[in-house]
C-alpha cells in the first residue's frame, strides 16, 4: 500500500488526520499479521474510510456495528490468510441495557450526554437505541463495566444499567413521519426547511451555523442540490431523508416525499 496516494483521497485536512490513523491500524495489521480495529465510526467517517481502502486489495477489512444495519460501525481489519470471525467481532462489543426507575421522556441526547459526562469519548460508543422505559446502547466491552458501575441518573431520572451480551439486542423499526412537500427548487435550505417544519431564514440560520449536515457531512452551503436517496440531519434534532422526488407541478414547483426519522 502507498500512504501518500492513499491519503490523497482524502481533500480536508481533518479528513487526511482521521484517515492517517486509520490507515496506522491496516499497516500495522499487515506488518504483524495481527487483527486490529477503528473506534466507531459514523456514516460519513465509513464512506471516507471505504473511499481509501475500497481498491486495496491486499487489505482484508469488514464493518460492523454490533448488529444489521448499525449506524455507528467498526472497522476490522485481518491479515489476508484469515477470515471474517463474526464471534471475535461480537467480542470487542458489549451491550448496556439502561432502565428507567421512574417515567420519564428522555430522548438520545439526554442518553449521549448521560455518557458523555462520565469522561468517555463519543467514538467509544456506538449506536443508542431508545425505548419507552429503557435504552440499549452498544460500547466496547472494555468501557462496560465502567459505566454500568457509575451511570446512576440519565438527565434527572434515577436508572439501573446492566451488561449483557450484545447478541441479546433486539431492534425495532425507527419510528418515521412521512411528509410531502412542493419546493420552488431543490436546494438544501428549501427542502430541509419542509422536513424539520421551520422557516426557511431559520434554517439558514443552523446551516450557516454549521449544524446541518448532507451524506453526514456538515455544509454551510444553503444553495447545495439534494437528491432521491440524500439524508439531512440538524445536531440534536434528528435527520431527514429525502425519499423520492416527483415532476413539476403546474406552477413549476418540485413534488417531494421526505422521511423524518422520530426520537
Amino acid at each position: 500500500m502507498n500512504r501518500e496516494s492513499l491519503l490523497k483521497r482524502a481533500t480536508k485536512s481533518e479528513d487526511k488526520v482521521f484517515i492517517a490513523k486509520i490507515l496506522d491500524k491496516a499497516f500495522r495489521t499487515e506488518k504483524y499479521k495481527e487483527v486490529t480495529n477503528s473506534d466507531f465510526l459514523d456514516p460519513y467517517q465509513r464512506k471516507l474510510v471505504e473511499n481509501v481502502v475500497s481498491d486495496c486489495k491486499e487489505l482484508n477489512y469488514s464493518f460492523f456495528g454490533g448488529y444489521d444495519g448499525a449506524e455507528r460501525q467498526i472497522v476490522f481489519f485481518r491479515p489476508t490468510f484469515m477470515s471474517d470471525e463474526p464471534e471475535e467481532s461480537l467480542g470487542k462489543l458489549s451491550l448496556l441495557r439502561i432502565t428507567l426507575n421512574s417515567r420519564e421522556n428522555l430522548s438520545h441526547r439526554d442518553y449521549l450526554g448521560s455518557l458523555m459526562g462520565l469522561g468517555i469519548k463519543r467514538e467509544k460508543i456506538g449506536d443508542i437505541l431508545v425505548k419507552e422505559e429503557s435504552c440499549d446502547v452498544v460500547v466496547f466491552t472494555e468501557i462496560a463495566d465502567y459505566i454500568s458501575m457509575n451511570l446512576q441518573k440519565v438527565g434527572n431520572a434515577k436508572v439501573e444499567t446492566s451488561v449483557i451480551e450484545i447478541r441479546e439486542l433486539q431492534t425495532s423499526q425507527p419510528k418515521v413521519k412521512e411528509i410531502s412537500a412542493t419546493v420552488a427548487s431543490l436546494r438544501l435550505d428549501s427542502v430541509a426547511s419542509y422536513g424539520y417544519g421551520m422557516s426557511r431564514s431559520k434554517m439558514l440560520e443552523y446551516i450557516k451555523a454549521d449544524k446541518v449536515s448532507l451524506n453526514w457531512e456538515t455544509t454551510n452551503s444553503p444553495t447545495k442540490l439534494v437528491k432521491a436517496g440524500d439524508t439531512i440531519s440538524i445536531r440534536g434534532k434528528g435527520r431527514v431523508v429525502v425519499d423520492s422526488i416527483g415532476g413539476l407541478t403546474k406552477k413549476g414547483r418540485v413534488g417531494i416525499i421526505l422521511k423524518k426519522f422520530i426520537g
